[in-house]
């Protein structure tokens, strides 16, 4: 892409500084010839003017949380005004929609430019884990309107490997009851083991709960154990125990890797390779494009350094600006390993009421 703005367009494995891509994408977000009527319409409201006030990346905080007015915005709305000048980009936004855990689900986009970006850092990410290539995949992750299958699907193609897949609907099992739910996750089971006996697994990309309820069969784990070589975990939470307690006895042969990721910042992010036995994933995120917080729910402060806060996410790229959003996690704090700003997390938990909402974790 030609561009005035070079931080926008810089390549996410050699990140820009976060400093001159805050003022660009604001520049582009709030520009009357290239921003979104979304935030050119909530510019109005907003009692600053971000194309003067908003400078750095400290700045961001400036923003309300305008999250939980994606589960309504009309989509056209948040595309950016300007893409119709970059003549070469002619494919059509992909919609992406949150799990549904604290209510209606969101709605984001996302542009091919910026997708690239996403898969690629992410792919490099899983390349520094020694990540296999070739061979039989099994996807145990939702699709349709879900960002993650789309994710999934092209990080097998980009790795050479065939690609199955088992249906999973993380907002039927949120409204399942609990003989409904064991009935769902038998269910689930049932494809995971046709499959698994037929085909020649190698890597197989799945749940904490679904791992865990696997874990229940000895015979499916034998036969994990004498076919698959990798296995990645997301959606749900993994404590630090029951990660070791995989790693060290149930699956001591297989390489467990966590997959930490989020529809508001469009990325995946693989856990930090190389972490030491009974130490818990921790996770640095694409900065500064995809950046985050951890910080006292009440002050909006962060918290030191080794201590629990609720997570803040920020998503910075010309496809989507998405400041300040106070997700429905906590996590624990910790330097970014590559030392680009903001923080990096481990041990991510969902709160157990966000607003209004009980937040259900269920099986995603």
């Amino acid at each position: 892409m030609s561009s005035s703005n070079p931080a926008l367009d810089t390549p996410w494995e050699t990140p820009p500084d976060g400093d001159d891509l805050v003022r660009e994408a604001v520049e582009w977000h709030f520009g009357p010839e290239t921003g979104s009527a979304f935030w050119l319409e909530r510019a109005r409201t907003l009692g600053f003017e971000p194309r003067r006030d908003v400078r750095t990346v400290e700045d961001l905080a400036l923003f309300d949380n305008v999250v939980d007015e994606l589960r309504a915005a009309r989509l056209e709305d948040l595309v950016p005004r300007g893409y119709a000048r970059l003549g070469h980009i002619t494919e059509r936004p992909e919609v992406g929609e949150s799990g549904g855990t604290t209510g209606e689900p969101k709605r984001v986009f996302v542009l091919p430019d910026v997708k690239r970006q996403s898969w690629r850092w992410y792919w490099s990410r899983l390349a520094e884990h020694g990540f296999p290539t070739g061979g039989n995949w099994l996807g145990v992750v939702p699709a349709g309107p879900h960002m993650v299958g789309s994710l999934a699907r092209d990080t097998a193609a980009h790795f050479g490997a065939i690609y199955f897949t088992v249906d999973l609907d993380p907002r039927w099992a949120k409204r399942c009851g609990p003989d409904q739910m064991r009935a769902y996750v038998d269910h689930l089971i049932e494809q995971i083991e046709w499959l698994l006996r037929s085909q020649d697994i190698g890597l197989m990309a799945i749940t904490p709960p679904l791992l865990e309820a696997i874990c229940r069969r000895e015979d499916l784990v034998k036969l994990i154990a004498d076919k698959v070589s990798t296995i990645t975990w997301s959606g749900a939470s993994m404590d630090t125990d029951t990660r070791e307690l995989l790693r060290s006895e149930v699956f001591p042969g297989i390489d467990l890797i966590g997959i930490f990721g989020s529809t508001m910042i469009f990325c995946g992010i693989p856990e930090r390779p190389g972490t030491p036995a009974g130490t818990p994933a921790v996770f640095d995120p694409p900065s500064p494009f995809s950046l985050f917080s951890v910080v006292d729910p009440e002050t909006r402060l962060p918290v030191p350094y080794g201590e629990r806060g609720q997570l803040v996410t920020h998503h910075i790229t010309r496809n989507l600006f998405l400041p300040n959003n106070l997700e429905r996690d906590t996590a624990v704090r910790h330097e970014h390993g590559l030392g680009y700003p903001g923080d990096a997390v481990s041990e991510v938990l969902p709160v157990k009421k966000f607003g209004d909402t009980a937040v259900i974790e269920g099986v995603y």
